[in-house]
């Protein structure tokens, strides 16, 4: 080519057509690359591409390169949105066509761009293309219509979409939006800013900054209060970030404000916030801030605090407005919802605590300010010509820090909530670690240094009171809460406040250890953490002399500690003194377990000391002077721990070892019944009797044996921990290389370069010893893990250390571990627990390999593991031969055996048993040793490379005659796919979306194609041999044991964009020809895997001419007769030969269902999409007689074809309108309604599975062809924005369709009465549903389309339908869906109740008093007989709808007797309807009251909730409150006790129960609970406006509520 490049005749192309259209197939396939170093290099090579094409063409003229570009640009158009890797080439494309041409292209791209924010994978690379599409917009808006006119053209191109956007109310949306879009685009044009203001009603101060913005009122959209919170709080927030703000945000009118010390009103309408931009003043609703520091969107309400209390200049003081409204907002913070808002919390106190310090020092460092130290010392500043203004804001500022730490503080009293406690203890950490809490001596003295002036604590924090309440919060149950008191105690001086006198710390000591020998892990650990406070405070910090063991507290030095005998001074360290203490207190825990270990586990055994030797080995610095003074104690102290570990694991091992075979484990103690030892095995007894008294034995020794067990895996565990909390942090033997020149140095030269080495080779060796015989030893997992922890850490300082013997050691135990995974007589016994600690042994090898240095133990092993786990294979027929001359050996002479061998021979077949031949056991063991590896993510760099071979490994292995390996291939198998391609969505069945395509999963792993390919063709032989003449009794033989997870493997294969080049030899569609003839097997499972393996093969290229082959080989019928007297073959009309068979068929169909739902219906090019449809119906229009009973008496055949049709219905639905939509709705419903009448077809009088599911199958399409409403598709309609749904309800009302729906109420009414259960329970969710969605199309459908005539059925009909099928219903789904129907039903009747509501409506709310009060019977009497929890909580929310009337019509004659206090009494019909209301209003809150306590299942305390609403009690108090007359509550409840002017207070008690109750839900742990509830709770405040608050304010708004309205029940007297 390049010796071509001069030859300019015969019209020579450097780069051809086609080869150009090769080179952007290859670029377009690499864009999705996961290496981002691959992606930037493609987009390199796009451009320069481009650029040689430019070249290439630029002298044939502009048009052709430009119908080049437009081409590729129309391509990734095509691509949609949520594709990340178009945008960079769209920005290369755009700098070269422009801006506006390609916007002509694509009218909708910005609205489309915006709306891929959503995605955070898509940000970065929309932001790319974003910020060169607006450069280039902009300068062809200046071009075209001069600066200020372009500006107005290119603001209304580009604003719309960016405030829709904001406006949209999807959080992530706007959050992303808020990080990359907007500061992108107000970098390009910063003036837009006051646009988006204006757009939302922002004002401006000032006649000259009164602009005129009259370029956005083209959207013609209104805007609610939500909607222009959450805009104002994103462009604030993003101003603050790029210092466009000037100053701080501040009241409008300050001076008033100031001069009070009343707490600014921030609900107050009239007040505005000013702030600066650009020296233009900008007005805004104080009302507004206020509402996004309260809503219900945790997002926002972070980025609102941020946007107030943060400022780029930290020095600048914050204002009184933005205290004001911090001080508000903190209280109602302390309980966040989610750990994503109290990690973002947190970190915004600690930026705003670093900007109050900057800000207070800056003034404190100028002397325009002096802080004051006691609140009474008010005047304490003096003025050096400052602005009093800054000096009282410096004063505000500082005062309410004050209040901060107090409220912080007393938010952590005892009682307090998790949430609450948590929340303020993080806060005050970040306090304590801005500003210290010691003050020293100087301060004490009262002569206070610059920095100590600023003390924002008050003197109470510091009280003894205070500290023993902290030291109390040790033992709380929560890990977290225990945690941060000891750090916050670490904060405060030493000693600590209360606990300075030798009596006191003698009192906690004791204190503590009772703590640490308890059973209870939580008060151990609340010991443990008390001594190590003690540790750090005492003796680290002070030099005090503690002795755990012996009780003792010294005040003295250790210079001053005499021997009284020998009046020698001696030299104690209190650092090594306090841990031989306890290592004293460890030997005597250990002589007592010697002693009696059942009676040492009651007591806790050596848990919670070896607890705190591993706190206060964390605490210790081993090169402070307190350790290095004291090297030679140190080391003996440490080799006596070390005895005393070996004593416990001496102890306790056995217990949780392989020996150990009848104790009960920690896992499994609640599944077994009985736990005994080996030794304690005896002859079984043959009387009665002895059986009986034995099962008194076991009975009475389990509780012991669980003892010893909790305590022995407690014990190991700690053990393996201590071990490695030593390691991690003790010096090491190592050599210096100047000094060390001989290779073999001598053992005791490591000690004399490193002098402070606690530890030598021999006991390091000793360590490792020990780890790995627990490790081969142990069963309990708990334990085994923390063992691995401790491992880990020894071989990684052995391998980081420079001493060639000490990083030899680790290899020495990878070979160790190898010769132990393969040693020769293992049983099955060896492989419990997944071989126990053996993967959890090479585990901690690999992991503790340095980051960045050459691995070597992980390759070494993982190419042994396979070889080992390969080997097995290859004697799989030697195997195979001795199993069968075994079997002959056995069967030669059965009756042989002598009578009195027989109890012998079982005893020898129980062990024989466990034997299998060499090989298994450790194949067994490498494969599960290769799901650890493969399992682990912080490996997965590591054994990548492995990942095919190990694979092909474990397929291969599915052929094992064993199932031990078989079941460890199968996991190891699970492992490797998770690891190559990703996890499964169960609910979608898809891989997640960054899920390999079958084109890059192949490229990434060329050697499983072969393999793969060979497999394929093995096992599709097997099955066209059982085709031809297998039995089915012998079907299963036939099924390769490697073809189902080959399947499986390929069907979590993504389908690719493009297809392979030709000739590749790594083609995923290779594999298609296998794939099409496991449809033919007559196993089912293979077919199913088959079709869904068939979409990753597939690529979008491919998928049309795939789809129209399949369907074109499904047999058709001239005239749509088939031959009846062909069960199980069908005719080809050509010729009249049998061609395809029923298993062939289903088989197809179930391809054509796979490639339409996950490949057709994923595209993005709408374009394709329809072609697909229309040429695949016209296909399959010829072969409809398959979906016909009468024409094929195959059910799951009519099925299948019914399911192709709805999934081709479905994906017409979508997008944009699609001209095949009424061609396969017209064929699909005339195929229903053919297949609703199947019994008649098929004339059995037996209950039939595959009809049934026919002709559930046919309602469910039947119904999708009126409105679709599938779980996904209803979802998907109910998402659309409002043009979309616009546009769908367009689409079901285009004329022409009249004649189809005229028997579609006809159609309802007998599919709810249907004698088929899954006919009644598909039409009852379908109509659910539809209800759902009917306020959607409500006011759009004409009567005369299929939904008016279900919406004009439903209003009389409905009601009564509904409560007839309740009557007759057995099944309990069917009933639980009738009851939803009828509280939806009534739900949305009530909530219309005060619009228009016609009577023609039959509704619980215009039912008569005869009607109501057997509806409320019948709910009554269903609720006291049902079981089914589902049904039971129906059925609390329909009674809440006979409330919620009975409500209104109690208060209606409470009123009315209010209204008549002079008239005549009431009469008596009426006081006993009143009383009957009261009853059962009463009977309604007595069981919400029970449904919502704590100890119900959340789905009854939902339900509740829903009730509550429902019921409407919550809205009475507002009309009842004023007129309750007396505090006095009666006891009369029916009768003639029932007194009318007793209505009101008794009626008033109830829905104060009821608000009460609502309040406790309100306080629910469940988040969903509680901010659902919250959302309509706020709906009864009058006050309120329609932004969703946070569930706290609306819990302090119903307290307040209830002090306006119903207190006088408790206060005030008649």
């Amino acid at each position: 080519m390049l010796s071509k490049l001069t030859d300019i005749s015969n019209n020579y192309e450097p780069i051809p057509e086609e080869m150009g259209t090769r080179i952007l197939k290859i670029i377009w396939n690499s864009l999705g690359d996961p290496l981002s170093q691959t992606v930037k290099q493609v987009h390199l090579i796009f451009d320069l591409f481009l650029d040689i094409q430019s070249s290439l063409h630029f002298g044939e003229g502009s048009e052709r390169i430009k119908s080049f570009l437009q081409k590729i640009t129309s391509d990734l158009l095509r691509l949609g949105s949520g594709i990340k890797g178009r945008y960079v080439p769209l920005a290369l494309l755009t700098k070269r066509l422009g801006a506006k041409t390609i916007m002509d292209m694509s009218p909708d791209l910005l609205f489309d761009t915006v709306q891929a924010y959503v995605d955070d994978d898509v940000c970065c690379a929309t932001t790319t293309f974003l910020k060169c599409f607006l450069e280039c917009l902009r300068d062809e808006c200046w071009n075209c219509n001069g600066i200020e006119e372009g500006y107005t053209v290119y603001r209304q191109h580009c604003l719309p979409p960016f405030l829709h956007g904001l406006a949209s109310g999807i959080s992530k949306l706007r959050s992303n939006l808020n990080s990359y879009a907007l500061p992108v685009l107000l970098e390009v044009d910063v003036d837009s800013i006051f646009h988006m203001l204006a757009y939302i009603s922002v004002g401006f101060i000032g006649e000259e900054n009164v602009l005129s913005y009259h370029e956005l009122s083209c959207t013609n959209v209104e805007l609610g209060v939500e909607q222009q919170v959450a805009i104002l709080v994103s462009l604030v927030k993003v101003c603050r970030s790029l210092a466009l703000i000037e100053g701080d945000i501040d009241l409008w009118d300050a001076s008033e404000p100031l001069q009070t010390n009343v707490m600014l009103r921030t609900d107050s309408v009239n007040l505005y916030a000013l702030f600066s931009i650009k020296g233009i003043k900008v007005k805004v609703h104080v009302e507004w801030l206020v509402l996004a520091l309260r809503h219900a969107d945790e997002l926002l309400r972070v980025d609102a605090a941020e946007s107030l209390f943060l400022n780029p200049k930290t020095s600048s003081i914050p204002s009184y407005l933005e205290l004001t409204l911090l001080k508000e907002t903190v209280p109602l913070n302390m309980r966040s919802c989610s750990t994503g808002f109290q990690m973002k919390w947190t970190s915004l106190f600690r930026k705003f605590f670093a900007r109050v310090r900057t800000a207070l020092e800056r003034q404190l460092k100028q002397g325009s300010w002096q802080p004051f130290m006691d609140c009474n010392n008010s005047g304490a500043y003096s003025d050096n010509g400052t602005e009093e203004y800054v000096i009282k804001r410096a004063e505000n500022l500082f005062s309410f820090m004050r209040w901060l730490s107090c409220f912080l503080f007393f938010s952590c009293y005892p009682s307090a909530p998790y949430k609450r406690k948590i929340m303020a203890m993080d806060l005050l950490l970040i306090m304590l670690n801005v500003w210290s809490i010691t003050l020293t001596s100087q301060d004490k003295n009262g002569s206070l240094s610059p920095e100590s002036s600023l003390y924002p604590y008050s003197k109470g924090i510091t009280l003894p009171d205070s500290t023993l309440l902290l030291v109390g919060s040790i033992i709380d149950s929560w890990d977290r809460l225990r945690e941060s008191s000891f750090r916050i105690l670490l904060y405060f001086p030493t000693p600590l406040p209360g606990i300075s006198s030798k009596d006191m710390v003698q009192k906690v000591i004791n204190w503590a250890k009772k703590l640490v020998c308890s059973t209870r892990v939580r008060e151990s650990d609340a010991g443990a953490l008390t001594l190590r406070l003690l540790f750090r405070k005492y003796v680290l910090e002070q030099g005090w002399i503690l002795r755990a063991s012996a009780d003792a507290v010294c005040f003295q030095s250790q210079s001053e500690l005499v021997n009284v005998d020998s009046q020698i001074i001696e030299s104690k360290p209190p650092v090594v003194e306090y841990i031989k203490s306890l290592i004293e207190w460890l030997n005597a825990s250990v002589e007592e377990g010697e002693g009696n270990l059942y009676e040492a586990c009651k007591n806790s055994f050596v848990h919670g000391v070896l607890l705190t030797l591993r706190y206060t080995f964390e605490e210790l610095d081993w090169n402070s002077d307190a350790v290095l003074s004291s090297i030679s104690e140190m080391r003996r102290a440490l080799e006596k721990l070390l005895e005393l570990l070996v004593r416990i694991t001496s102890l306790a091992l056995w217990v949780v070892s392989a020996d150990a075979w009848y104790l009960a484990d920690m896992d499994e103690m609640a599944d077994d019944d009985v736990y005994l030892m080996d030794e304690m095995e005896v002859v079984r007894p043959s009387e009665d009797e002895g059986n009986s008294s034995k099962h008194v034995q076991v009975q009475d020794s389990r509780p012991s044996e669980q003892i010893v067990m909790v305590g022995c895996w407690l014990a190991m565990k700690e053990v393996s921990l201590l071990l490695g909390t030593i390691i991690r942090k003790i010096p090491l033997p190592g050599y210096s290389y100047s000094d060390s020149k001989s290779e073999d140095p001598c053992p005791d030269a490591s000690m004399l370069i490193i002098p402070n080495a606690m530890l030598d080779l021999q006991q390091l060796e000793q360590i490792g010893n020990h780890f790995l015989e627990v490790l081969l030893k142990m069963k309990h997992n708990g334990a085994i893990d923390k063992t691995r922890v401790g491992f880990t850490a020894l071989c990684n300082r052995l391998l980081c250390s420079n001493d060639l013997r000490l990083c030899k050691l680790p290899e020495i135990w990878l070979e160790q571990l190898m010769e132990r995974t393969i040693a020769k007589g293992q049983v099955v016994d060896d492989l419990l627990r997944r071989s126990a600690g053996i993967p959890a042994a090479f585990i901690a090898l690999f992991l503790s390999e340095p980051d960045g240095a050459p691995k070597k133990l992980l390759p070494r092993a993982l190419r042994w593991l396979i070889d080992v786990a390969n080997s097995s294979l290859i004697y799989l027929v030697d195997a195979k031969s001795m199993n069968g001359n075994s079997c002959e050996l056995s069967s030669t002479n059965p009756d042989q055996e002598p009578d009195s061998a027989k109890l012998y021979g079982v005893n020898v077949m129980e062990k024989t048993s466990k034997i299998r031949d060499e090989g298994v056991i450790p194949t067994v063991h490498a494969f599960n040793v290769l799901r650890a590896a493969f399992n682990d993510t912080n490996l997965a760099t590591d054994t990548s490379g492995f990942a095919a071979e190990a694979l092909i490994v474990s397929i291969r292995s599915f052929s094992s005659p064993y199932w031990e390996v078989r079941n460890s291939a199968c996991l190891a198998y699970t492992a490797l796919v998770r690891r190559m391609i990703g996890f499964l969505n169960l609910q979608k069945r898809e891989s997640v979306r960054r899920a390999l395509t079958g084109l890059e999963f192949f490229h990434r792993y060329p050697s499983l194609h072969p393999f793969l390919y060979n497999e394929l063709n093995v096992a599709t032989d097997a099955l066209g041999d059982a085709t031809s003449g297998c039995s089915e009794s012998n079907l299963s033989k036939v099924v390769h044991p490697s073809l189902c997870p080959v399947l499986i493997l390929l069907s979590r294969l993504k389908p690719s964009t493009i297809a392979s080049e030709r000739g590749d030899g790594l083609d995923p569609f290779i594999f298609m020809p296998f794939i099409r003839r496991c449809s033919t097997q007559s196993n089912l499972r293979v077919r199913v895997l088959a079709s869904r393996a068939l979409t990753g093969l597939v690529s979008n290229e491919k998928l049309p001419t795939v789809l129209l082959n399949i369907g074109s080989e499904l047999p058709c019928m001239e005239s749509q007769i088939a031959a009846s007297s062909f069960p199980s073959s069908l005719l080809n009309p050509s010729n009249g030969t049998v061609c395809t068979n029923y298993n062939s068929i289903h088989g197809m169909l179930l391809q054509l269902c796979s490639l339409l739902d996950a490949n057709c219906r994923n595209l993005a090019d709408f374009t394709k999409k329809e072609k697909i449809l229309g040429d695949l119906f016209q296909v399959l229009v010829k072969r409809s007689w398959i979906a016909s009973p009468k024409m094929c008496p195959c059910p799951i055949l009519n099925c299948s074809f019914i399911r192709v049709l709805d999934h081709m219905l479905s994906i017409a639905q979508t997008g944009h309108v699609s001209e095949n939509f009424f061609p396969i709705r017209s064929l699909l419903w005339k195929l229903c309604t053919e297949c609703l009448d199947v019994a008649d077809s098929f004339g059995v009088s037996y209950y039939d599975p595959t009809v049934a599911e026919l002709r559930g199958q046919a309602i469910i399409s039947y119904f999708s062809c009126v409105l679709q409403a599938s779980k996904d598709g209803m979802e998907e309609v109910l998402q659309k924005t409002q043009a979309h749904l616009l546009l769908d309800l367009k689409l079901l009302n285009l004329p022409g369709t009249r004649e189809t729906f005229v028997a579609v109420e006809e159609r309802l009414v007998s599919s709810l009465s249907d004698s088929s259960y899954e006919v009644r329970l598909a039409t009852l969710k379908w109509l659910l549903k539809f209800l759902k969605s009917a306020e959607s199309f409500s006011d759009v459908h004409q009567s005369s389309s299929a939904i008016g005539i279900i919406q004009r059925w439903s209003k009389p009909n409905l009601q009564e339908t509904m409560v007839k099928l309740l009557d007759s219903e057995k099944y309990h789904r069917c009933k639980y869906y009738i009851l939803r129907i009828l509280f939806t039903w009534n739900l949305q009747q009530f909530q219309k109740l005060g619009n228009q509501n016609s009577a023609d409506i039959t509704y619980v709310g215009n039912l008569d008093d005869d009607s109501m009060s057997q509806f409320w019977g019948k709910l009554l009497s269903l609720y006291n007989i049902t079981r089914h929890k589902k049904s039971r909580e129906a059925l609390i929310c329909c009674m809440a709808l006979c409330v919620k009337k009975f409500s209104s019509l109690l208060t209606s004659s409470v009123l009315s007797y209010m209204e008549e206090k002079t008239s005549k009494s009431c009469e008596s019909c009426q006081l006993e309807r009143s009383a009957h209301l009261y009853e059962s209003i009463t009977h309604f809150v007595n069981l919400i009251k029970e449904h919502s306590s704590s100890s119900e299942p959340v789905s009854k305390r939902n339900a509740a909730a829903e009730s509550i609403i429902a019921s409407g009690l919550l809205e009475q108090a507002e009309l009842i409150g004023s007129c309750v007359l007396s505090n006095e509550i009666p006891a009369g409840l029916s009768g003639s006790c029932f007194e009318p002017k007793e209505a009101v207070n008794m009626y008033g008690h109830q829905l104060l129960e009821i608000w009460f109750t609502c309040i406790m839900l309100l306080e629910d742990e469940d988040d969903g609970i509680r901010q659902w509830l919250a959302l309509n709770v706020q709906k009864c405040f009058s006050s309120t406006v329609g932004v969703p608050m946070q569930v706290e304010k609306v819990i302090e708004l119903s307290f307040g509520f209830l002090t306006r309205k119903l207190t006088i029940i408790m206060k005030r007297s008649y």
